[in-house]
């Protein structure tokens, strides 16, 4: 067991970055140092971060003998290791970043990785912080190109799918982006496409700008006015806030869990997956929904906005530290650092579960604390499970400096918050995954008539998807694939509710669709008429307690 005076902290990288400009330099230099290190090993080095990077989803996994399934280009498994939409979310990623930590230290011993502070004011105010999107750093006494912002491919990505488009593969020499650019470059049609995207958006810090201005977004959510510098109780920072409170580890650990807990039960659960697809999404590529334009800048599509190349843009790691600070807080404030209990046969506890199994898992197998977190290996060569993660300090090694969010809600927005999440709420099901190649965002509106007889329109929320482009091509995905989302209704009053008419909008990188209850779902992917066309269903809304 580590001992206490070995015990590592992680800090925020905006510490480091604020300790550099006054003068403390080595903190972050060590950082990019490292960084800078495990991105130049050899490809296939297992500290390289190619190699981590790739255990999230591309290069993906798969045993043919048992994984492909009539018909020939149809296949059971999820091909990455990542686990989403199911209890082992949080403890996988946990495990995930020590690796790439403990890789970081293999070329500078005492570095940790920090995490990005989400929901600090600097990001509030600024977006996210420089050290993670300047183009430049000066490293002993050499301008470099900063290590942290994106990542060249020393390989090619490809899903190997048979009949799949390939828009998202990646060939060797691509460099990762982010919002406002585009990634899709699979084919010689998707290259054309995105070659003219990107020639619109040529300046570098012009470009963060926009990325920045959509974070804030994203995080702060619509407030009453755009200069309200108040959060407001539809964004990330309110999310986060709420996933504190879930009130088991179950629920609090994937979006699937909490949808069958809110089904079920009163008042509404945030999961801690939920607020951690919107980040994933604001850095990858869609607007925040009411901010501006509907959608996303057209054609925007960084590699954070997929689940198959997230993991290979450095943000992801500082992304999923804060993620695991989160987790760490929810377990401080339940009283649940040495112990987590997981409900049996509650939905999000099969391996089938969301985006099917993962590599090495059958279809259907049960999910529990001692099921193996693959690909990672302990010190003695084993694999780790969740019960070898949960206390961070004592198993682990590490803690967290204080972040924000580590004190109690101030008495307003607790009192906002608990409204919201002991409020009747819309349902919305029958939207499916298999409609939309790639992640989207679920809006819902209420459309009321106000005493001089105009319709007034009342946003209700939003709820991001991080998804996959080739859904369609997994069999047992096709299982998983009916989005159940909630929508809180605190926002109106009674009477409202009962003579609101209820619209959900959905936003996904081919544009904007409104649906309306009992409408058929169709294709919204602008790759629509090269893929198989789903199975029509209706989109069911309606109003529980």
């Amino acid at each position: 067991m580590p001992t206490q005076n070995k015990m590592k902290v992680r800090q925020s990288i905006q510490t480091l970055q604020e300790e550099y400009e006054k003068g403390n330099k080595k903190p972050l230099e060590d950082l990019v140092r490292a960084w800078k290190g495990i991105k130049e090993l050899p490809a296939d080095h297992p500290h390289s971060f190619f190699t981590l990077a790739g255990y999230h989803g591309e290069p993906f996994q798969y045993r043919k003998a048992v994984d492909q399934l009539p018909p020939e280009d149809a296949y059971a498994y999820w091909g990455g290791y990542c686990n989403h939409g199911n209890v082992l979310f949080p403890t996988w990623h946990r495990v995930y970043v020590l690796k790439v930590e403990e890789a970081l230290q293999s070329i500078v011993p005492e570095v940790t990785l920090p995490y990005w502070d989400e929901s600090d004011i600097y990001t509030l105010k600024h977006g996210i912080p420089a050290a993670l999107t300047q183009e430049k750093f000066e490293l002993d006494g050499k301008q470099i190109d900063n290590p942290l912002r994106s990542f060249i491919l020393p390989a090619a990505l490809s899903d190997f799918l048979p009949g799949d488009q390939r828009v998202y593969e990646k060939p060797k020499g691509y460099e990762t982006v982010r919002y406002p650019l585009s990634g899709l470059v699979g084919t010689p049609e998707a290259q054309h496409i995105t070659a003219l995207h990107n020639a619109k958006y040529p300046n570098w810090q012009e470009n963060v700008g926009l990325l920045n201005k959509n974070v804030r977004a994203w995080l702060r959510g619509s407030p009453p006015t755009v200069t309200d510098p108040n959060p407001s109780t539809n964004g990330v920072y309110a999310k986060l806030q709420e996933c504190l409170a879930a009130p088991n580890y179950t629920v609090f650990s994937n979006t699937t869990s909490a949808g069958q807990w809110n089904l079920i039960n009163p008042g509404k659960v945030t999961p801690l997956e939920s607020p951690h697809n919107s980040i994933h999404l604001a850095v990858g590529g869609f607007d925040f929904p009411g901010q501006g334009q509907y959608g996303q800048i057209a054609g925007a599509n960084g590699d954070m906005g997929e689940n198959n190349t997230a993991g290979m843009d450095p943000i992801f790691f500082f992304h999923h530290c804060n993620i695991d600070r989160m987790f760490w807080l929810w377990q401080k404030r339940h009283n649940m650092r040495d112990k987590l209990d997981i409900i049996q046969g509650f939905a999000g506890t099969s391996a089938s579960d969301s985006q099917g199994p993962t590599p090495g898992f059958a279809p259907g197998q049960t999910l529990d604390m001692t099921t193996p977190l693959r690909p990672f290996k302990k010190a003695d060569g084993s694999i780790y499970t969740s019960n070898d993660c949960v206390n961070i300090e004592k198993q682990l090694g590490f803690t967290y400096a204080p972040g924000s969010l580590d004190e109690d809600l101030a008495a307003p927005m607790a009192q906002a918050l608990g409204a919201r999440m002991a409020s009747q709420k819309l349902h919305v099901s029958g939207v499916s995954r298999t409609s939309v190649q790639g992640s989207f965002v679920l809006s819902a509106y209420a459309l009321v008539k106000g005493g001089d007889g105009k319709t007034v329109r009342h946003d209700l929320g939003h709820s991001a998807i991080l998804s996959r482009y080739n859904v369609a091509k997994c069999a047992n995905c096709l299982t998983h694939v009916d989005v159940m989302t909630f929508f809180p209704l605190d926002g109106l009053s009674q009477a409202e509710r009962t003579q609101a008419d209820y619209h959900v909008e959905l936003h996904s990188r081919a544009g904007v669709v409104s649906l309306t209850p009992g409408q058929s779902m169709a294709p919204q992917s602008a790759f629509a008429a090269v893929m198989p066309a789903p199975p029509a269903k209706p989109v069911a809304l309606r109003i529980i307690d």
